[in-house]
């Protein structure tokens, strides 16, 4: 079973728990960076990381920043509700697999997840909104 460390300080957290654990993956919640970087640096095997851009402690940027020294080899997604231009193309520079804007559809992050776990690349979906915001 694949393990997923979701750092989500809000209601949706909850929410993408269960989605993800209906998809068949083991979730470690956080509600902040720094507890979410303690799991890394106690040895957790963890095989992604899902950050939400605006957290306690810390934003998701520095948090994926640290994670590259952690653990660069785990992909990670970033979820915002706010998302801009420049942070999507700081994610990008930081390593970021992918870069939703909240709200996201279940089926939709049970697709992105799996890609990311098999490092597949994304592609735009013709059923939906696109999934990659454009420069």
């Amino acid at each position: 079973m694949k393990t997923i460390l979701l750092i989500d300080e809000e209601r949706e957290g909850s929410f993408l728990v269960d989605v993800l654990n209906r998809f068949g993956y083991e979730v470690i919640a956080r509600q902040d960076g720094p507890s979410a970087l303690s799991v890394l640096r106690e040895g957790a095997q963890v095989d992604l990381v899902i950050t939400d851009y605006r957290l306690k402690g810390m934003d998701g940027l520095e948090l994926l920043s640290l994670l590259k020294t952690c653990a660069p080899s785990v992909p990670s997604i970033m979820l915002t509700a706010d998302g801009t231009i420049e942070t999507y193309l700081k994610a990008l520079s930081l390593g970021v697999f992918e870069y939703i804007n909240k709200p996201v559809k279940v089926k939709e992050i049970g697709r992105i997840v799996k890609a990311a776990l098999e490092k597949t690349p994304m592609f735009e979906s013709t059923d939906s909104a696109p999934l990659r915001e454009t420069a």
